[in-house]
């Protein structure tokens, strides 16, 4: 009969044992092939099912084994995301990565300017969603309702930055985080107080920001151009802002035309009096200061000198003058 002595090393030998197992067999990798495989882990998934997920994408020759190592080494330790894998890798190493949350990262770059068909480009480019599904969710109804867009799309919500995204996020989840960053601005006390001032809603601010982004080439005529726009406003007279003709016809760069400048759309601010249906890109924070702050200016009118600068006029007659001279210089002899 063993002595108690005996049997305890025994039994720690068996411990050690049993222990050192999965830590052997772990670091074994499942094959020498190469190929990578792409594993999301979404928030809330606890360690059997990430051990269910590996092994159903056979990453790993045993869910038990993986599990095992996981709670010795990292105590169980999964960090959400979408991990890039491979057969090469051992369960070690699988685990290690999840455990330190060494996920494969996204990024999506909204420019002041971007118009929706540009933000979708850049979901596609970037390898966070198709561009058609992103249009779909970017015009759907409930989706708008929810997070309180008043309008018929996301045109003009997305606010310019630069945006970091994993897997384990739904990209509802994402976009709707970048409308709450734009419906924040419009929360901040002094910019409830200034539109209050100068009557006009969040929907509103962002559309005349939308035209002054597009219409704007230098910094420092924001100001005036907000100042045209409001004046016009306040007479009753056409905004007559090419940039939404544009938009309203999808448009991208030719010069426009008679047929464009007559097209009955909900954008043509030459037919129609007032601000156009909506925003037509997502503006920057300066386009939107400048929509709720204009220059203190009486000026009516403005044309491109073909430079990126404007020559503003109070009279018809001096813009008409203007808009002869500089247009004169773009023809061809």
């Amino acid at each position: 009969m063993l002595a108690k002595k005996d049997r305890r090393i025994i039994l720690a030998a068996l411990v050690l044992f049993l222990t050192g197992q999965p830590l052997i067999f772990a670091n074994i990798p499942l094959d020498t092939a190469n190929k990578g495989t792409s594993v999301v882990v979404k928030k809330g998934t606890h360690l059997p099912g990430v051990a269910r997920l590996l092994k159903q994408d056979e990453l790993v020759r045993s869910s038990t084994l993986f599990m095992a190592y996981s709670l010795i080494v990292h105590r169980g330790k999964v960090i959400a995301g979408e991990y890039e894998l491979s057969k090469t890798l051992s369960i070690a190493d699988i685990a290690s990565r999840m455990a330190s949350g060494q996920r494969k990262v996204y990024t999506l770059r909204i420019v002041e300017g971007y118009n929706l068909q540009a933000v979708g480009d850049a979901l596609e480019k970037s390898g966070i969603m198709e561009s058609r599904a992103f249009f779909g969710l970017a015009k759907d109804q409930k989706f708008l309702q929810r997070v309180g867009i008043p309008a018929d799309t996301l045109e003009g919500y997305l606010a310019p930055e630069t945006y970091y995204f994993s897997k384990e996020t739904d990209v509802d989840a994402l976009l709707e985080k970048i409308v709450r960053r734009t419906i924040s601005f419009f929360d901040r006390e002094e910019v409830k107080t200034r539109m209050t001032q100068i009557n006009m809603s969040p929907h509103e601010v962002l559309t005349l920001a939308s035209m002054i982004e597009k219409e704007a080439r230098m910094e420092e005529e924001k100001g005036l151009i907000s100042a045209v726009f409001h004046n016009r406003l306040q007479n009753g007279m056409s905004l007559d802002c090419d940039p939404t003709v544009m938009y309203g016809v999808g448009m991208d760069s030719r010069p426009l035309n008679r047929a464009d400048l007559a097209a009955p759309t909900a954008y043509n601010t030459y037919r129609l009096k007032g601000l156009p249906r909506g925003p037509i890109c997502s503006p920057s924070r300066s386009s939107l200061m400048a929509a709720l702050h204009p220059a203190a200016s009486d000026v009516l009118y403005f044309v491109s000198r073909n430079d990126g600068s404007h020559v503003f006029s109070r009279r018809i007659e001096e813009h008409n003058h203007f808009v002869t001279m500089y247009q004169k210089k773009t023809k061809k002899p």
